[in-house]
């Protein structure tokens, strides 16, 4: 059953929800079409101060009624054509005449008049964000209002410190002139505005056509009655704060101007003004029904007659699908005479209006869905009886069928879960305005990660974007351009502001429905539940019966949230497990912006609800981030239930800001000295603002993995986490490594193993299984040696997306577990005449290190853990020797030093005893015991910086790499002999924070240009963690900016035996108690080795 058919609960209470809503909306678009334009009030801030600016109603952007005046309806995202494809369109990108102002007084009251002269205005680019090129200042807002807060008013007078309390709203006039194409002769022309932040009027050769708010969705109007021959000039007047601006206050950079295109096209009198696709297959899957449903209009008199719409479909090759031409006659269509016969089959007095004038039954046609993305053309044509074509449009179609059955998400009858990210449109240079390579970029970098999902947070994206995501295989959740963060849900139930919901939540879908990408509809972000989203959601629900609703917004007591939605969706939940200080309680202590942090599992393991249940916002990725990443995921695969989520986010949202010295500063909230802010809360991705991958990138790849590989006795499996996984497009790799070095390597196909179904977390799934004890088998196992048989599952052939040879996914398999043993050095070398003052010019280099550079998530209010160090004094104890320093000759020679040395903290100490010992040749037996005192805060390390020279640039280890790892953290590493440069060590996130780490180490050595330098060893059988900086922890917390990080004289090599996690609490629950340390005694057992 489709969509459609099931799962309608309490459908008819939404119905006449919205139907009340829709009519009453009806009737505000009326009305606004035909308002007459206002006028100032007031000209200058003086007066406005007096009159607290415009009033409402007579000032078209800052009325909530008021959303649009002369706009074209919204519809499918398209270019309509001739013969070829352009030829019907002209670009109005480029440069234009420009004239930025503070405040929309300052702007002359005559600029759109062709006499006026723009001789003295700017240049500037279309399309582009006005304060990235130099005009205003960018302010970067988490949640809450940048101007002051009185719906529908944006020009009151805010804090004296606010940016805006001078740029009160910063506006900029538009000037340019075009020509229209001679062959445009008797057409009809239209203008299309991608995006326009957030309020604009346009003018056509000095007469108003119009205006539109709404800073993420396309607007357009018809321009045939305002043009002339020849040169005719358009000209804009674009204001940053509107009305409109308080269902936009999103988590993001506060950037007005022209994010997407401007262009014209040209349509005949008689034109396809809209049309949508359903696809829908049978319940077996197999052959589809095409239902196509194009919406005509006319000009000037024309009724239809003569003319007729027809379609074709073409496979991917370009060969015709259907028997024949589908045919429709315009006339009918349109039924200008209202007859009351094509009233009745069309739109019935009872009962749902038939969908679809053309319709084609298509016997088995290549399904789409993420992992196989097959796409055929759909051509509509609007001809006459001659057969001559007026206007052809093309759109892709993919066949698919979405359901809902028992809790789970399907995808033509198989489960997907949405390994997801959120991705705001963001460019570190030009930011909001986005090319379409850097979709491509993003795109690749998803799909190579294991990514399957976006969700357009918090507004619909670029049309490109979702065209490159039907082709390259992406699930998008499309959420409508609503957030009332600062309002929490005032305006959710306030009916004055009904349209205004309903206006944002239609451009979306209307939109987007052709896209087969789209699979959810979100009605927006973070406002509350009330009538106003009750009502967008019967309307979608009504308007697109084929796809599914998400707001996570939409709650109710026990789980049980609103019938609307037809999916529970969180954000920052926990798992099961216990998280350290502060224990959020099970009560749902509230945090802030009631923010529950609830158990998801929890949520759907509940006989109250069968829906599926999400996380749409998790693991947020925050500067050194994605702790217990692999926790949740264990959780989402153990109930059919689960569905998945979306991280956030996907890309840092810095700005790239030059320094005095000519360095490149990642910029966020305050830098450009914008108030409000919420500093650095903006660069929270798993890539960087330039897409450079980062350790958390890979993390997320590995976990996101559409296939385990399990182990036990022999038998190595394959199982496919993802239904929709097909194993022939993969090959596996394995090798086995004898103490790092590889032994033996092979191939295998997965086609070639033996398939099993199995019940893994409620679903049955494909297992593929091979026995490896033949191959394990003749390995010699040398007494000693550490064994490990790796697999690793890549590409077989090159794809749109990746290279053949593309890791999936791998495994690490431990055979023998030698670790701590093979590069043991046991007994020291019996000595003579032992330099004493060496041992203690060694020991001069020791530093305790109790202490980390606090991460962002250490500073998140999930745990406030960095509140609690530097109150603790974590950061600056008082040191004190507690057994002085004595050194002794052993009998073999050897010398040794004890010394016992606390830490103390507020509210306790970290006593630490060394024995240190040396023999002739220099090598150094370190061993440390570490023992926490009284009521201390969550220790980060419990170990020691040694303070090396800077001529060490060179570091390898056998341990957890290649990327750092921590021990929430381990999922993306994997036992190795590895290789690095200490200058490479750091993590350069933008805001200077612990990075580097590198858990269960055997063996490093750090050594200079010439080879020599130290190899350092455990020696008591334990494992310990590392990281090579140049950088001292010092430097690090105090340090705000990573282009402000100075290279030292000095390396600092952090040695640990014991560190904590990482957590997700720089928004979202904290560290798990299991991953952090212990407060009990823990032993450090070292050995140096000199390499000369």
């Amino acid at each position: 059953m489709i969509a459609s058919q099931s799962d309608k609960i309490n459908g008819r209470l939404i119905t006449i929800i919205g139907i009340i809503v829709v009519s009453a909306f009806t009737t505000y678009t009326y009305a606004l079409s035909n308002s007459s334009n206002k006028s100032a009030i007031n000209k200058n801030l003086e007066d406005k101060s007096k009159t607290n600016g415009y009033d409402a109603i007579s000032c078209d952007w800052q009325n909530q009624y008021i959303i649009g005046k002369n706009r074209e309806k919204a519809r499918a995202s398209f270019v309509p054509y001739q013969i070829r494809k352009g030829d019907m369109q002209v670009s109005l990108d480029g440069m234009w005449k420009f004239n930025w102002t503070k405040t929309p007084y300052e702007q002359p009251d005559n600029f759109f008049l062709p006499s006026f002269n723009d001789n003295e205005w700017t240049d500037f680019p279309v399309p582009a964000d006005w304060e990235m090129n130099g005009y205003g200042t960018p302010i970067y807002s988490s949640s809450g209002y940048t101007f002051k807060i009185a719906p529908p008013y944006v020009m009151k007078e805010p804090k004296k410190t606010y940016t805006s309390y001078i740029e009160r709203n910063p506006t900029a006039c538009y000037r340019r002139t075009f020509a229209i194409p001679s062959q445009w002769k008797d057409k009809e022309i239209y203008i299309h505005f991608g995006s326009v932040s957030s309020a604009f009027y346009i003018f056509i050769n000095g007469i108003e056509v119009g205006y539109s708010q709404g800073s993420m969705e396309p607007a357009e109007f018809r321009l045939t009655p305002y043009l002339k021959e020849g040169t005719n000039l358009i000209a804009l007047k674009v204001l940053k704060y509107s009305d409109g601006s308080y269902l936009e206050d999103q988590d993001m950079w506060r950037l007005a101007g022209i994010h997407r295109s401007i262009y014209l096209y040209a349509t005949p009198k008689i034109r396809i003004s809209d049309f949508g696709v359903r696809t829908l297959l049978d319940d077996n899957y197999e052959n589809a029904t095409l239902l196509i449903d194009p919406q005509l209009s006319v000009i000037e008199g024309q009724r239809g007659e003569g003319y007729h719409v027809q379609a074709m479909l073409y496979d991917a090759e370009g060969k015709e699908v259907l028997d024949s031409i589908l045919k429709q006659d315009a006339a009918t269509m349109l039924n200008l005479d209202n007859k009351g016969k094509l009233l009745n089959q069309r739109t019935p007095q009872r009962g749902y209006a038939t969908f679809g004038w053309l319709r084609a039954n298509i016997q088995n046609p290549k399904k789409w869905s993420a992992e196989h993305p097959y796409l055929y053309t759909l051509r509509l044509s609007l001809c006459d009886n001659s057969g001559n074509t007026l206007e052809n449009i093309e759109t892709k179609v993919g066949f698919r069928r979405l359901e809902i059955k028992d809790g789970r998400f399907l995808v033509n009858g198989k489960q997907v879960r949405f390994r997801g990210v959120n991705r705001h449109e963001m460019d570190p240079i030009t930011g909001k305005v986005v090319t379409e390579q850097q979709m491509l970029r993003d795109i690749k970098l998803m799909k190579q990660c294991n990514i399957n999902s976006v969700r357009t947070c918090h507004y619909p994206n670029d049309p490109r974007w979702y065209e490159l995501c039907d082709e390259y295989g992406i699930y998008v959740m499309d959420e409508a351009d609503i957030e009332e963060h600062g309002l929490r849900g005032k305006l959710a139930s306030d009916p004055t502001w009904v349209a205004a919901f309903m206006d944002r939540t239609q451009r979306m879908a209307i939109r987007d429905r052709n896209h087969p990408c789209v699979v959810c509809w979100s009605l927006g972000n973070e406002s509350g539940w009330g009538p106003n989203f009750a009502a967008t959601g019967a309307w979608v629900k009504e308007f697109d019966p084929t796809r599914f609703i998400h707001y996570e917004g939409a709650q109710g007591p026990d789980s049980k949230d609103p019938a609307t939605v037809d999916m529970i969706s969180r954000f920052y939940p926990r798992v099961k497990d216990d998280y350290l200080n502060p224990g959020v309680k099970d009560n749902n202590m509230e945090r802030p912006e009631n923010a529950r942090w609830e158990r998801l599992l929890e949520i759907a393991e509940k006989d109250n609800d069968n829906r599926p249940v999400l996380t749409s916002e998790y693991a947020h990725a925050m500067g050194n981030a994605l702790g217990n990443f692999n926790d949740y995921w264990k959780e989402i695969y153990s109930n059919p239930r689960m569905l998945g989520g979306f991280i956030w986010e996907w890309a840092d949202e810095g700005i790239f800001k030059k320094t005095k010295d000519g360095k490149t500063m990642t910029a966020y909230g305050g830098d450009f000295g914008d108030v409000p802010n919420l500093g650095a809360f903006c660069v929270k991705g798993i890539v960087s603002s330039d897409r450079k991958t980062t350790p958390k990138y890979f993390e997320v790849k590995q976990v996101y993995s559409p296939i385990r590989i399990d182990y036990s006795d022999g038998s190595l499996r394959f199982v496919k986490l993802d239904e929709h996984t097909d194993i022939s497009k993969y090959r596996v790799l394995w090798n086995i490594t004898e103490n790092g070095k590889t032994t033996k390597h092979g191939i295998m196909s997965l086609s070639d193993l033996t398939t099993t179904q199995e019940k893994i977390g409620g679903n049955l799934l494909d297992c593929l299984s091979t026995n490896i004890e033949p191959q394990l088998s003749k390995i010699t196992l040398t007494k000693g040696k550490d064994i490990r048989y790796n697999v690793s599952i890549q590409l077989s052939e090159n794809t749109s997306w990746a290279n053949a040879g593309h890791e999936i996914c791998f495994k690490q398999i431990v055979i023998a577990d030698n670790m701590t043993k093979i590069f043991r050095k046991g007994e020291m070398k019996r000595s003579k005449n032992v330099n004493e003052t060496a041992l203690k010019e060694w020991i001069s280099i020791i530093q305790p290190r109790f202490f980390r550079a606090p991460t962002d998530n250490d500073k998140g209010f999930g745990n406030w853990i960095a509140k609690d160090w530097k109150n603790n004094s974590f950061d600056a104890p008082e040191i004190q020797t507690t057994s002085p320093l004595s050194i002794t000759t052993n009998t073999d020679g050897t010398i040794t030093a004890k010394q016992s040395i606390a830490c103390i903290y507020t509210k306790g100490s970290i006593t630490t005893d060394y024995i240190i010992t040396m023999d002739d040749s220099g090598a150094i037996d370190f061993k440390a015991t570490y023992t926490p005192n009284g009521e201390l805060p969550p220790i980060p390390c419990l170990g020691n910086t040694f303070v090396l020279p800077e001529r060490f640039e060179n570091v390898s280890w056998y341990g957890m790499g290649p990327y750092d790892s921590y021990p929430d953290r381990l999922e993306s590493s994997y036992i190795a002999m590895w290789n690095s440069k200490i200058k490479d060590e750091y993590i350069h996130y933008p805001r200077p924070q612990d990075s580097g780490n590198h858990e269960q180490t055997s063996m490093l050595t750090i050594t200079d240009k010439r080879g020599a330098g130290w190899m350092i060893t455990t020696e008591n059988g334990k494992l310990f963690s590392f990281s090579a900086l140049p950088y001292s922890t010092q430097q690090l917390s105090n340090t705000k900016h990573d282009c402000e990080l100075v290279a030292e004289n000095n390396i600092y090599l952090n040695i640990s035996a014991a560190v904590m996690g990482l957590g997700n609490s720089s928004c979202g629950p904290g560290v798990l108690t299991k991953y952090s340390i212990p407060q009990q005694k823990h032993t450090l057992h070292i050995r140096f080795t000199k390499i000369k």
